[in-house]
């Protein structure tokens, strides 16, 4: 498996991105997006899918399609008009933090947009604007099943939230309300893993280990809620009320059959914090919260307690310095496409 060093490979997608007619703004912002998500952990949203967004770069600018069409002083609707996901999601949630700067609270829903990548991408532009920044999504594609039932019935609908802090990166929960991101199947067909019982199960309810399962049998396997047998109708729930809130909000549709914009909704809000509590305050709290979480007694063979975003923070520290592993079926597309376009390809 490839090594490589986080500017080489970002240096590398952005090249091949403006070779296959991206403009400088969009090539930028989904190469750093994808390898970003590689330095944070987030196989799953990285470069496996980088050539997925590829046939998108020749539409133009992805910031010129998009169109508001429903405004408040603290809320928007936006039709992205299949720009780029990224592009579209960034662009959104700058508006929001406006928003919220002027009106103590910014909202701004999205629909028609390509596909967005990483959810924890955006909440932390409002943490670091001293906000409390939040995203939903009814998307991620259709393969989650009821609590109870084993048809594909919902997205994963993950959910974002992030609080600034008074010293370092902000906190961030990044989560699917399935149990697994569809991209982690990708991952495990990319790296020829079985994946563990409890990810999927067909449609008598047993288990399914084979990845290839995911693509294969649409009609009979399903990725399972958050909680498993036992306490997935939580994360079924939350699933379900996230759609309710990204897919209504947005005008792109909750989940069924056939959405009413095609699905794919995201609503974004933007929380001040300065006119609730003085900055230094809060954040002040939210340190005392993390060491008096921190000093739980540990259970055994665990060295450290997490609090939401760390996780992360150690693998950007370590895949900073080492380089981000890249499958080779992925790489070996990368270079492909690479020498079709007359693009340079880094030694590795």
């Amino acid at each position: 498996m490839p090594i490589v060093n986080h500017i080489v490979l970002r240096n590398f997608i952005y090249n091949i991105y403006r070779a296959g007619g991206g403009v400088d703004e969009d090539a930028r912002i989904v190469s750093d997006h994808v390898v970003d998500s590689n330095l944070v952990g987030h196989d799953s949203h990285g470069v496996i899918n980088a050539l997925n967004y590829f046939g998108s770069m020749k539409g133009g600018p992805s910031a010129d399609k998009l169109e508001i069409i429903r405004e408040t002083p603290t809320s928007a609707v936006i039709d992205a008009h299949r720009a780029l996901g990224m592009v579209a999601a960034r662009k959104a949630m700058e508006l929001t933090i406006q928003k919220a700067g002027t009106n103590t609270i910014g909202a701004v829903g999205l629909h028609h947009s390509g596909h967005a990548g990483r959810m924890g991408e955006y909440p932390p532009m409002a943490a670091r604007a001293g906000m409390i920044g939040i995203v939903l999504l009814n998307g991620g594609g259709c393969f989650m099943h009821p609590f109870g039932g084993t048809s594909r019935r919902l997205p994963p609908n993950p959910v974002a939230i992030s609080v600034p802090r008074k010293d370092g990166e902000p906190l961030l929960l990044d989560m699917t309300l399935s149990v697994i991101a569809g991209g982690k199947m990708l991952v495990k067909i990319a790296r020829d893993e079985k994946m563990p019982e409890g990810w999927m199960i067909d449609s008598d309810g047993k288990p399914v280990t084979d990845p290839n399962d995911f693509r294969l049998r649409v009609d009979d396997t399903a990725v399972m809620p958050l909680g498993g047998f036992q306490f997935g109708h939580k994360g079924f729930g939350l699933g379900f009320m996230v759609d309710a809130i990204a897919g209504g909000l947005s005008w792109a549709g909750c989940t069924r059959a056939e959405p009413t914009r095609g699905g794919s909704g995201i609503v974004m809000i933007a929380i001040r914090i300065e006119d609730f509590i003085d900055l230094d305050i809060y954040n002040q709290e939210i340190e005392y919260m993390i060491e008096w979480v921190k000093s739980s007694a540990r259970l055994p063979g665990v060295d450290e307690i997490y609090v939401p975003g760390e996780f992360e923070e150690r693998n950007l520290e370590r895949r900073t310095r080492e380089g981000i592993p890249i499958e080779k079926p992925t790489w070996n597309a990368l270079v492909e496409q690479a020498k079709e376009l007359g693009v340079e390809v880094p030694r590795v």
